[in-house]
C-alpha cells in the first residue's frame, strides 16, 4: 500500500510542478511582452490586469504544452534526469513543440517574424527550470532510488 502511495504523491508533485512551470513562464512571457522597450519605462507587474493576463497565459501554455510535456516528463522519469540544464533544454523544447502545435492549426505565420518563437522558447527555458525546482530535481527515484 505504501508503494500505491507512494506513486500518487509522485504524481501529485509532476502536476503541481507542470502548473508551476505554466505559471512561471506565462509571468514571464508576460514581462518580456508588456515592456514598450523604453529604458526608463516601468514595468506593468502592480496592475490587475497584468494578474489577469498571467493566468490566462498559464491556461493557454499548459493546454498547447500538456502533449510534449507528458513525453518530456516521461524520458525524465525513466531516465532519472535530475539536472536543470536537461529540464531547461527540455522545457524549451516542449515550448518549441507547442509553439509549432499550436501555429499549425492557426494561419500561416510568416517566416521572418521569429520573435514570438524566440520568446516561446526563452518561456520554455524558464519553464523547465521551474519544474525541475519543484518536482525535477527527484525525477525517477521512485524507479532507480537515490
Amino acid at each position: 500500500m505504501s508503494r500505491v502511495l507512494g506513486y500518487l504523491w509522485r504524481f501529485a508533485v509532476i502536476i503541481v510542478g507542470f502548473a508551476c512551470a505554466a505559471f512561471v513562464a506565462s509571468a514571464f512571457g508576460a514581462m518580456l511582452l508588456a515592456g514598450d522597450g523604453q529604458p526608463g519605462s516601468p514595468m506593468p507587474v502592480m496592475d490587475g490586469p497584468f494578474y489577469l493576463m498571467v493566468s490566462v497565459l498559464a491556461a493557454l501554455f499548459a493546454y498547447h504544452a500538456f502533449a510534449p510535456a507528458l513525453a518530456a516528463i516521461l524520458i525524465a522519469e525513466l531516465l532519472g534526469r535530475r539536472d536543470w540544464l536537461f529540464h531547461a533544454l527540455a522545457g524549451a523544447g516542449v515550448a518549441g513543440a507547442a509553439a509549432l502545435l499550436a501555429w499549425e492549426q492557426a494561419a500561416p505565420v510568416s517566416r521572418a517574424d521569429t520573435m514570438p518563437f524566440l520568446v516561446m522558447l526563452a518561456c520554455g527555458l524558464v519553464a523547465g527550470i521551474a519544474y525541475w525546482a519543484v518536482a525535477g530535481r527527484s525525477s525517477g527515484m521512485w524507479l532507480h532510488g537515490r
